[in-house]
């Protein structure tokens, strides 16, 4: 079995090498990941500028770029064809509308993407002194975890409780819940006297949702949470057909005069 790694921290990040040597006592590991830390970054791909390649070490190759420019080069480029991808191991939750802004889930969404089998993988604490007591926990889950990424149609996001809170109660199929952060914005100046800007509060929320992410882990529960990259919100598709019908917008020619669309006196450039 050949499995793909990357993250969103970095390659030297330390929880991306607990995570390689918990996989290596399944299958070959490759490594393509960030060179630097990308977090926050979510599903961002390189478009407007080159990309670097760098080996770090055999298997281990650094990118320039973001979790899904490594994934992208790796299967499009380097000719890697994975069994899985594994991204991780995060320092920090990736819990209900975390999911949105990771690099860690994007690097795992971009290899479903493309159709490989792909797993992401946070710890619920940032301590990454924490990180090697993973390796054992890791190594005992990822067997059962490759079966059901085998299974899903896309991406399943697993969350661990902290390792301090061994031995977790189980493992736990869930649903994305609903995390907030406080919103906060630091504004300084810098030496010049131009202002900038640090954005991100530290004081979280997260309601109680039965069945959700944010509850397992509270729980002290490992929570495996299926994702897809298809965003609609099927629910919605009928009640906004019926606006539309309603507001008789479905009578509308395809085509229009763009002159008629345009209030007179606004300049064209």
């Amino acid at each position: 079995m050949l499995l793909l790694l990357t993250n969103d921290d970095g390659i030297h990040a330390p929880g991306l090498e607990i995570l390689a040597r918990a996989a290596q006592r399944y299958g070959d590991v490759l490594v393509v990941a960030p060179d630097t830390e990308r977090s926050g970054v979510s599903h961002a791909i390189t478009l407007y500028k080159p990309l670097r390649l760098r080996e770090i070490r055999p298997g281990w190759t650094a990118c320039d770029g973001t979790p899904t420019d490594c994934v992208y080069l790796a299967l499009h480029h380097l000719g890697i064809k994975p069994d899985l991808v594994l991204s991780g191991i995060n320092p920090g939750p990736n819990l209900g509308h975390d999911v949105l802004y990771s690099g860690t889930v994007a690097g795992a969404l971009e290899g479903a993407h493309w159709g490989v089998p792909s797993i992401a993988i946070s710890h619920c604490s940032s301590k990454e002194a924490e990180m090697p007591r993973l390796e054992l926990p890791i190594a005992e889950l990822l067997p059962a975890l490759f079966a059901i990424a085998r299974k899903s149609q896309g991406t399943i996001n697993v969350n661990l409780p902290p390792i301090d809170r061994q031995p977790w109660k189980g493992v736990v199929a869930t649903r994305l819940g609903q995390r907030y952060y406080s919103n906060e914005v630091i504004a300084r100046n810098d030496p010049r006297g131009r202002h900038y800007f640090w954005i991100g509060g530290a004081e979280v929320t997260m309601p109680d949702i039965a069945g959700s992410d944010c509850n397992a882990i509270r729980d002290g529960l490992v929570s495996v949470t299926p994702l897809g990259d298809d965003l609609t919100r099927t629910s919605d598709i009928a009640h906004i057909a019926e606006q539309l019908e309603t507001a008789s917008l479905l009578t509308l020619p395809v085509t229009a005069d763009l002159e008629s669309l345009i209030p007179l006196g606004t300049e064209l450039s």
